[in-house]
């Protein structure tokens, strides 16, 4: 029987979105001992869900919930296939097939899934039980001969740890990089990411034909529409629909820096002018929020694989902008790092591991037969 490579090596992944929990979720399966760190107070990274809550003009409570990030997942490659169908027996992922209006040339239907609950539900299926620091941003690594070292913003240090993945967005990453692996930093540090202004706004209920919308390109500040509240899984509130409209990277360049205030009227009246003329919208909550790191612009210059790994220095990154864009890109990436990782240590133990001796059959000596 072939040993494990993994059993004692001690593994941090710095970044808990999709890429950071799939790779977590590989390592782990593979008997690795792994440590999640998380700056945000929950996982998921840009597959978020935010809960609102306001008082309606008659002084009841209301509250509502937004996908204001990833709006849904669509899978292509065989193995995340397989990961969303195994988390939909789990009860974790849905499908989804929304009714997308387009300018040109009709309205589609596209096949996608969507986590249960909240967005945030397919990362922690894929986290399980693994260690996870919430709320701890690291703010530099240190290496010595007994291995990595993480000390956080609030002055904590974690550690050591044989290997330290980095699922971060590339600007975050070249940050920790930085004098440890210069040309992987300054290759990050030149990814153009894309921003995103989002709007979140609960309105009257509307017999509103689609799911979801794609403005035409350069006639809106908007890039998609959905109504929230007609995904699987998502709670409805008598009365209400809740939206969420993504404005586009080029609109959002434009205005990154404006007040959210001027940044929530300007959507607003954008996600107005795609509904039927003559509707009349009656706000009942708005809120906007600005993601600086959305989608990449572009791969590094660098990339030519889905993921880096450097085993001299016991470093990797994992990121979409390593394997395109969306939830499937990240996912991807991470799952191959830790493939990367677990192959190449299974593949030194093999070297290290002596060889049987052979074993010499014995001579049978016959005896002659006598008559």
């Amino acid at each position: 029987m072939t040993p494990n490579p993994c059993p004692s090596v001690r593994v941090a992944v710095i970044g808990a979105g999709i890429a950071g929990a799939a790779c977590a979720a590989s390592l782990r399966d593979a008997g690795m001992a792994v440590t999640l760190f998380e700056k945000s107070r929950g996982v998921g990274g840009r597959m978020s869900t935010r809960r609102a809550e306001w008082t309606a003009a008659d002084g009841s409570a209301q509250q509502a919930e937004f996908d204001h990030g990833a709006q849904h997942i669509q899978a292509r490659h065989p193995r995340f296939k397989a990961a969303l169908r195994r988390a939909a027996t789990a009860g974790v992922v849905a499908a989804w097939t929304p009714s997308v209006h387009a300018a040109w040339p009709t309205p589609t239907r596209r096949e996608s899934w969507v986590p249960v609950g909240q967005m945030t539900s397919l990362a922690k299926h894929f986290i399980g039980d693994t260690p996870v620091h919430l709320s701890c941003q690291i703010q530099r690594m240190q290496r010595s001969t007994a291995g990595w070292q993480l000390v956080a913003t609030d002055g904590s240090c974690h550690g050591p740890f044989d290997q330290v993945l980095l699922a971060l967005p590339a600007a975050q990453a070249a940050v920790l990089l930085a004098g440890h692996h210069d040309r992987w930093a300054d290759s990050l540090a030149a990814v153009r990411m894309q921003a995103c202004w989002t709007l979140m706004a609960a309105t009257q209920d509307l017999d509103w034909p689609w799911d979801a919308c794609e403005p035409e390109a350069g006639r809106s500040p908007l890039a998609w529409v959905a109504r929230n509240d007609r995904k699987p899984g998502r709670t409805a509130t008598a009365g209400l629909a809740t939206w969420v409209a993504h404005a586009s990277a080029a609109w959002t360049h434009k205005h990154l820096e404006d007040s959210p205030a001027a940044v929530q009227t300007a959507l607003s009246q954008a996600l107005a002018a795609q509904l039927p003329t003559g509707v009349k919208l009656q706000w009942a909550y708005r809120a906007v929020h600005r993601w600086r790191y959305a989608l990449p612009a572009e791969r590094p210059a660098a990339a030519s694989t889905e993921c880096w790994w450097d085993a001299q220095r016991g470093l990797g990154v994992c990121g979409d902008f390593l394997a395109g864009t969306g939830v499937e890109a990240a996912w991807r990436s991470g799952d191959e790092l830790a493939d990367t990782l677990v192959a190449a240590l299974d593949e030194e133990t093999a070297v290290a591991r002596p060889l049987p001796k052979p074993e010499i059959p014995r001579r049978v000596v016959l005896a002659a037969s006598t008559v």
